[in-house]
């Protein structure tokens, strides 16, 4: 991802990143996506159900602090190996702290819930290690593409 300055390298160690397609909803005390899947292994829905509550800690935030996602502390998974299809992904807000931020993730196909956890994010201040200059506009950026359907490099 480039911005006008810097340049931001984002290494999963993946093929190619997954980020959730759409943003449909957020509210203070929820979030929606939409995700896409061909033969994909089931690890990626539960990277875009990671994706889609990190996306409302930095909204809740105002893309103040850097989010990240601390323990999945419960995660029920499908029995299929690979995803296929349209889910729609849904967020609900538990609990929150000043840093701390507590979800109830799904993911469901043909309003079946396929998988589901509960998810433990925390935030820090930006800092070196996590560039406020750089990481703040990108992420403001890729979250405004998303609530407009509009496709990010």
């Amino acid at each position: 991802m480039v911005s006008d300055t810097n340049r931001l390298t984002i290494n999963t160690g993946l093929p190619c990143f997954v980020l959730i397609d759409r943003i449909t909803e957020a509210a203070a005390g929820n979030i929606s996506g939409i995700k896409d899947f061909a033969d994909a292994p089931v690890y990626l829905g539960i990277e875009s159900l990671a994706q889609l509550g990190a996306y409302h800690v930095r909204f809740l935030t105002r893309f103040e602090r850097h989010a990240f996602l601390l323990k999945i502390t419960r995660c029920k998974m499908p029995e299929e190996e690979v995803l296929n299809g349209r889910y729609f992904l849904y967020g609900t807000l538990i609990h929150k702290s000043e840093s701390a931020f507590a979800y109830k993730l799904q993911a469901k196909k043909e309003n079946e819930t396929c998988i589901e956890g509960e998810f433990l994010y925390a935030t820090v201040d930006y800092s070196s290690a996590f560039k406020k200059e750089i990481l703040q506009d990108h992420y403001r950026k890729v979250f405004s593409c998303l609530q407009n359907d509009i496709k990010t490099d």
